[in-house]
């Protein structure tokens, strides 16, 4: 079984909503040549892709890209962080209520991930207990970077303490809706800050002591990890000669690295060995990141590619998937 832990829906429902409450979401849906848009006012705009909400279409694709079992996580420019915080509960439980209905309909094709309005702890919460014992849902999709606010806040510690208490898998995924300060070119605010992004997360959870207080704690890197894989030693570095790294750990950031899961989204072979060689065949899984175009459509070939053994493979196929889902299968 090949199972894509990165792929993305936003429901009928969510852009029903979007369309009635334009003004507070500063989001509409518009037409572009006959075809459906998500517009945000900050001026991001992309497909309101099929393979988002239409199950038959993802079915197919997922065939086509030889993948039996996709893990659904929300189109994250609708996370809706910058609204307010009631209206982000709302599209919320539209997302988490909707992916919740497609695995009870179909498990054996798809499980899914809760979304949050992570603008307000208390809410997320709330919302998080009712994803995972009401709807069933084992793990969770958040942005690295919150309202530029990091994970290491006191602030998330809640959060943290039941995701690892409930073993709620955490997937951190970049989102923007506008183009960020200092990427203005070249779609850089996509091919270098969401990968910074997620690079920015690692490092506050590694030096926040966010691993260290909960070494349980499961997450999931999209994109391979960013930045973060490829320059760990100059963490480890900083840790050894600096005294600002050591201010709320006890040990060198490679101690912290048990919790850490990786996605196959790298679109470069050596890169991709590099990850599997010195993280560990156990610590990657399968990605796509469908339906977008910076998605890898192809990913088992790319796990081809790689010098591995059948079982090696068989481990970011499927096995890997497996252990983090808890009791999807």
């Amino acid at each position: 079984m090949n199972i894509d832990m990165h792929s993305h829906f936003m429901p009928k429902e969510l852009a029903d909503y979007i369309s009635k409450h334009e003004e507070k979401l500063g989001t509409k849906i518009i037409d572009i040549n006959g075809k459906p848009f998500v517009k945000h006012k900050e001026g991001s705009q992309y497909p309101f892709f099929d393979g988002f909400h239409d199950i038959n279409t993802k079915l197919e694709d997922m065939k086509k890209m030889r993948l039996d079992h996709a893990v659904l996580s929300v189109n994250p420019g609708t996370f809706f962080y910058w609204v307010d915080a009631q209206s982000a509960l709302d599209t919320s439980k539209i997302c988490n209520d909707w992916v919740s209905e497609v695995v009870k309909n179909d498990p054996e094709h798809f499980s899914g991930m809760a979304t949050l309005p992570m603008q307000d702890i208390d809410l997320s919460l709330k919302e998080l207990d009712r994803s995972h014992n009401e709807l069933g849902l084992n793990s969770v999709e958040i942005g690295p970077v919150i309202n530029d606010e990091y994970l290491d806040e006191k602030k998330y510690l809640s959060f943290f303490e039941y995701c690892e208490t409930n073993n709620i898998l955490v997937m951190l995924h970049p989102y923007y809706i506008s183009t960020k300060p200092g990427y203005p070119r070249y779609f850089n605010t996509n091919l270098i800050c969401n990968v910074h992004e997620t690079n920015l997360a690692i490092n506050a959870m590694i030096f926040g002591g966010i691993f260290e207080k909960f070494p349980k704690l499961k997450v999931l890197c999209s994109h391979g990890g960013g930045n973060f894989p490829y320059q760990l030693g100059r963490l480890m570095h900083g840790f050894e000669v600096r005294p600002e790294p050591k201010v709320n750990i006890s040990k060198s950031p490679e101690n912290y690295l048990g919790g850490l899961y990786f996605d196959t989204i790298v679109f470069w072979t050596p890169a991709l060995q590099f990850l599997v060689d010195n993280f560990g065949t156990d610590k990657v899984v399968v990605g796509t990141d469908y339906p977008y175009d910076m998605g890898d459509m192809n990913p088992i070939d790319s796990i081809e590619a790689l010098r591995l053994t059948t079982q090696e493979r068989k481990m970011i196929s499927e096995i890997n998937a497996t252990n983090l889902l808890n009791d999807r299968f």
